[in-house]
C-alpha cells in the first residue's frame, strides 16, 4: 500500500489529536529533576507524588497571656495579633520551638505596622521594611496563636512577599512549607515563624517585604483535580518523548508558492493550513531547537580569537546536544563545529565594522563600510556556500538604528523640542548585549545632521531635509525652530534638546526607513554575493523595533529573529508577527530569568508560588505555547557555557538541560498538532483563562520642554496587560485577577464557541510596577481548543485603548486555592 504526505498528515494529525486532547494544557509543576524515570526516558523526572497532607494535633502547653490571647480562625484571613522580636540571629525560630518562656522578650506588634490592602493578594500584611527601620539583612521572629473551632483540611501561606524575603513556619512545633497541606482538629494552635528580609537582589530595587501568614480550607477534591492536571502533564512529556517525530514532519505539505530559498538548503515555507517552516535539504518539515554558542568560551565566539576546541570535544559536544534533543547551533558557534551533521547559523555582525558615527554603529552610506562589509563576508561565507547544514545568517544581534518612537509609541507634541532630564536605565527585565545605542532618545535624522560635513551620513541626512523641504527657513518653518545656518541643529543637539515636533517626527521615520533599506542593500548584496544559496534571517532583536525598520527589513529577511527572555514570549512574538507577517526565529532564549521567577501568574494560589515552582510552571508554559504558534520556527537556547544558566560548565547542567530537554520531547508533537485548520470545540470551556490585552495598558511619560514657557509633550507607550479569568462549564466567575489587578466581569455572552466579556478593573503597585488606574474593556474572543484569540476595545486610565486580545486555558481546574 503506498502512502502519500496527505495520508500520512491526516493519521498523525489524529493520533496527535487524542494525545493533546488529553493533554492539552502545556504547565508543568516542578519537581526534583533526575536524569531517569520509571520509563526509563531521559531527562524525565519520576512520576509525580500525590501531595501528602500532614496531621497536626492541638497542643495542650501552649503559652498565652495578656498580650496575646488565642485567634478564632477564619478562612484566609491574616492574624494582626502577634508578638515579635526582630534584629534577632538566625535560628531563633527553632529555639523558641524549644523554649516557648523566650516570650518574655517579645514585644506586641503595633496595629500600624500592617498594611491593609497589601500587594499581592490584596489582604492584610506585616510591613517588615518598617519593623527593621528599613533596614536590610534582618531576621525577625513572630508568634501567634489561633483556636480553631471543628476540624479544617488547609492550605499553608507563610505570606511573604518582596525581593529576597524568606521564612521558616511551626504550627505546634511542626515545621511546615509554604503550599503544603495540614489537617488540623479542633483546638488551639500555636505559629512561629522566622523570616528574613535582606537587600537587593541584582540589578532589582528592594521596594517592599512584606508577610501576610495565613490558611486556606482546600478540600480534597480540589487537591485530588490539582495533582490529576500534574500528572497529565508529566504523562503527556511521556507519550510525546515516544511519537515519532520524523513522521509528523514528514507529514507536513507545503504551500509552493510561499517558499523562499534554494532548493538542496534549508528553505522556509508556509504548510498548506498556514504555519511556517523550515524545509530542510531534503524537503521535510524541519523544527528548530538549537543552543548558542558552542565555542572555546570568550564573548563573541570568534571575537574571542580563542584557537578551535579539539575535534574529540566538538564531537562530544554535539553528540551531548543531540541525545537531548537539540538539532541546531546558534549565533556565535566558531567554524570547528560546522561540519558535524547539526543544522547551524552564522552571524556576520556588521556594527563591528567601520567606520562608526559612534562606537559600534556605522555609517552605512560610507564607502568604506562597504568594503569592509564586502570583506568580511568573503571570509565568512565563501567557505560555507555549499554547506547544506548552514540555515542562514544573522546580520547582527540587538542593535539599533536611533530611533525616536519604539514599538507601540507615540508623541503628542505641544512644543518642537524637550530636555531629557531623567537617569539613563537598563532594561530591568531584559539586559542588552550591548550599551543602549541612543539612551537619551535623539533621533537618527538629527543626529546625522549634528556631525561634520564631510561626514556621508551628514551629507545625506542634508540632502535629505533639503531635498524634502527645499531651504533652511523652510525647514525651520515646519520643524518649529529657527534655522538660519546648519549650526543652529548642531547647537540644539549640542544643548541635548531633542527635536519631537509632528513633521520632524515624520521625517525621522522616513530617513530612518532610508537608512535601514541601505542598511539591508549592502548587507544582502555582500552576503549573496559570496554565498547565494542560504537564508538572511534578520537582525536578532533584543525587543520588538518601531515600524519603520520593520517595513524594510519585511521586505528584504526571508526570516526574521527575535530574542526572549520573557514568560510572555507566545504573546510579545505574535505582536510581532502582526507586523512583519514573515517567519519567526528566536534567537536566543532563557527561561532562568528573574521575569520567570519573580512575575507572578495572573492567578496563583494564596501568597502565590514558590520562586522554583513559579520559574518551572512559566518555563514550560512558555516554550510549549511557542511551539503552538504559526509563524515561529523554534527556539535557541543561550547558552552552551559561559555565565548563568549554561547548559555546560566542564559538565552538563542537568538541573537547566532536563526543563529544556522536555520541551525538545513535546516540540514537534505539538507543533504539528496545531498545524491544522482552526476547530470548533464542543466541550464546555473549563479552567483558569489567561488572557493578554495586547496594548491594553497605556504609560504616559512627560517630556520636558526645552524651551521657558512650552506646555509638556508626552510619550504614549503601550504596554501589555494579562489578566487571569476563572470558567465552570462555559460560566465565568465575575471575579478578575492580576498581577496588582483586581476587577470584575459586568456582562458575559456565550455563543457556542465565541465569548464576549465586559470587564472592569484597577490596576495597583507591584513589586516592579507603580501603576495606579482604572480600565473598562470590552473583549470578544472566538475559541479555537484551548486558544481563545480575537480582539478588544475600552478605556484605560482615561485613554482609549484597542488591539489583540489573546487567551489559552492554563490549566483546566478552575479552583484558585491550591
Amino acid at each position: 500500500m503506498k502512502f502519500n504526505r496527505r495520508f500520512l498528515f491526516g493519521w498523525t494529525v489524529a493520533l496527535l489529536s487524542g494525545i493533546l486532547t488529553k493533554y492539552y494544557q502545556k504547565s508543568a509543576v516542578s519537581q526534583e529533576i533526575v536524569k531517569t524515570n520509571d520509563q526509563n526516558i531521559p531527562g524525565i523526572e519520576p512520576k509525580p507524588l500525590k501531595p501528602t497532607i500532614i496531621d497536626i494535633y492541638p497542643s495542650q502547653d501552649i503559652i498565652f497571656n495578656n498580650y496575646i490571647t488565642p485567634i478564632q480562625f477564619k478562612d484566609n484571613m491574616v492574624p494582626q495579633q502577634w508578638l515579635y522580636q526582630t534584629q534577632i540571629t538566625q535560628g531563633e525560630g527553632q529555639k523558641l520551638i524549644n523554649n516557648v518562656s523566650n516570650l518574655n522578650n517579645f514585644k506586641t506588634l503595633p496595629k500600624e505596622q500592617i498594611i491593609s490592602n497589601s500587594w499581592p493578594d490584596f489582604t492584610d500584611a506585616i510591613d517588615l521594611k518598617k519593623i527593621g527601620n528599613n533596614k536590610p539583612e534582618i531576621y525577625s521572629i513572630f508568634y501567634t496563636v489561633i483556636t480553631f473551632d471543628q476540624p479544617y483540611l488547609l492550605r499553608v501561606c507563610h505570606g511573604v512577599a518582596g525581593l529576597n524575603v524568606k521564612a521558616e513556619m511551626w504550627v505546634n512545633k511542626t515545621p511546615v512549607k509554604h503550599g503544603e497541606f495540614i489537617q488540623v482538629q479542633k483546638g488551639i494552635y500555636s505559629i512561629i515563624i522566622e523570616v528574613y528580609h535582606g537587600n537587593k537582589t541584582k540589578w532589582l530595587p528592594w521596594n517592599l517585604a512584606r508577610l501576610a501568614t495565613r490558611f486556606t480550607i482546600v478540600t480534597k477534591a480540589e487537591i485530588e483535580a490539582v495533582y490529576q492536571w500534574k500528572l497529565s502533564q508529566w504523562q503527556q512529556t511521556i507519550d510525546m518523548a515516544k511519537t515519532n517525530d520524523d513522521k509528523l514532519l514528514t507529514a507536513v505539505k507545503f504551500d509552493s508558492k510561499t517558499i523562499r530559498g534554494k532548493e538542496k538548503f534549508f528553505r522556509v515555507g508556509k504548510s498548506i493550513y498556514g504555519k511556517w517552516w523550515f524545509i530542510d535539504p531534503q524537503g521535510k518539515a524541519f523544527y528548530h531547537r538549537g543552543c548558542t554558542g558552542l565555542n572555546a568560551g570568550g564573548m563573541g565566539g570568534r571575537r574571542a580569537n580563542l584557537p578551535p576546541l579539539p575535534k574529540t570535544t566538538v564531537k562530544t559536544w554535539v553528540n551531548y546536544l543531540k541525545e537531548w534533543g537539540f538539532n541546531g547551533m546558534g549565533a556565535w558557534t566558531t567554524s570547528e563545529f560546522f561540519d558535524q551533521d547539526m543544522a547551524f547559523t552564522e552571524i556576520i555582525e556588521t556594527y563591528y565594522e567601520g567606520p562608526w558615527l559612534m562606537e559600534k554603529f556605522p555609517d552605512v552610506w560610507h564607502p568604506e563600510w562597504a568594503e569592509n562589509i564586502d570583506e568580511k563576508c568573503k571570509n565568512l561565507c565563501t567557505p560555507l556556500k555549499n554547506n547544506k547544514m548552514l540555515l542562514g545568517y544573522f546580520l547582527d544581534n540587538e542593535r539599533g538604528f536611533m530611533e525616536v518612537l519604539g514599538h507601540n509609541e507615540s508623541i503628542i507634541s505641544y512644543s518642537p523640542t524637550y530636555r531629557y532630564n531623567g537617569p539613563i536605565k537598563p532594561d530591568q527585565l531584559e539586559l542588552p548585549a550591548e550599551p543602549k545605542l541612543n539612551p537619551k532618545g535623539i533621533g537618527l535624522l538629527q543626529f546625522c545632521l549634528s556631525q561634520k560635513q564631510e561626514i556621508p551620513a551628514a551629507q545625506k541626512a542634508w540632502e535629505f531635509v533639503l531635498t524634502r523641504h527645499t531651504s533652511l527657513k523652510n525647514l525651520g518653518k515646519v520643524w518649529q525652530i529657527e534655522i538660519v545656518s546648519k549650526e543652529n541643529i548642531r547647537n540644539l543637539t549640542a544643548r541635548e534638546e531633542i527635536l519631537i515636533s509632528e513633521t520632524y517626527l515624520q521625517d525621522q521615520s522616513d530617513f530612518v526607513q532610508l537608512w535601514v533599506e541601505q542598511y539591508y542593500q549592502i548587507c544582502i548584496e555582500k552576503i549573496r554575493k559570496y554565498d547565494p544559496n542560504h537564508l538572511i534571517l534578520g537582525c536578532r532583536w533584543g525587543q520588538t523595533p518601531g515600524p519603520a525598520v520593520l517595513e524594510v527589513e519585511k521586505q528584504y529577511a526571508d526570516v526574521v529573529s527575535r530574542n526572549n527572555y520573557r514568560g510572555n514570549f507566545y504573546e510579545l512574538f505574535d505582536d510581532f508577527y502582526q507586523v512583519v507577517n514573515r517567519p519567526i526565529l528566536n534567537g536566543e532564549l532563557s527561561t532562568w530569568t528573574d521575569d520567570y521567577s519573580l512575575i507572578r501568574n495572573p492567578i496563583e494560589p494564596p501568597g502565590g508560588y514558590d520562586t522554583i515552582t513559579r520559574q518551572k510552571l512559566r518555563g514550560r508554559e512558555a516554550i510549549d505555547r511557542s511551539f503552538s504558534h504559526p509563524g515561529l520556527l523554534g527556539y535557541t537556547k543561550y547558552r552552551w557555557h559561559g555565565k548563568g544558566d549554561k547548559l555546560w560548565n566542564n559538565s552538563p547542567q542537568f538541573e537547566i538541560i532536563n526543563p529544556l530537554r522536555q520541551g525538545n520531547y513535546r516540540a514537534v508533537s505539538i507543533a504539528t498538532f496545531w498545524d491544522n485548520l482552526p476547530q470548533k470545540t464542543h466541550e464546555p470551556l473549563q479552567g483558569q483563562i489567561f488572557v493578554t490585552l495586547l496594548g491594553g495598558m497605556v504609560k504616559i511619560q512627560t517630556l520636558s520642554p526645552a524651551r521657558e514657557g512650552d506646555k509638556p509633550s508626552l510619550k504614549m507607550i503601550k504596554n501589555h496587560l494579562i489578566i487571569g479569568l476563572v470558567c465552570s462549564n462555559n460560566t465565568w466567575d465575575k471575579i478578575v485577577y492580576g498581577d496588582g489587578i483586581r476587577g470584575e466581569i459586568i456582562e458575559s455572552e456565550t455563543n457556542n464557541n465565541e465569548f464576549k466579556l465586559t470587564l472592569k478593573i484597577q490596576t495597583f503597585p507591584t513589586l516592579l510596577t507603580a501603576t495606579n488606574a482604572e480600565a473598562e474593556y470590552t473583549l470578544k474572543l472566538i475559541r479555537n481548543r484551548t486558544k481563545l484569540e480575537g480582539n478588544f476595545q475600552g478605556i484605560y486610565d482615561k485613554n482609549s485603548v484597542k488591539g489583540r486580545a489573546i487567551a489559552y486555558v492554563h490549566r483546566p481546574v478552575p479552583t484558585i486555592k491550591c
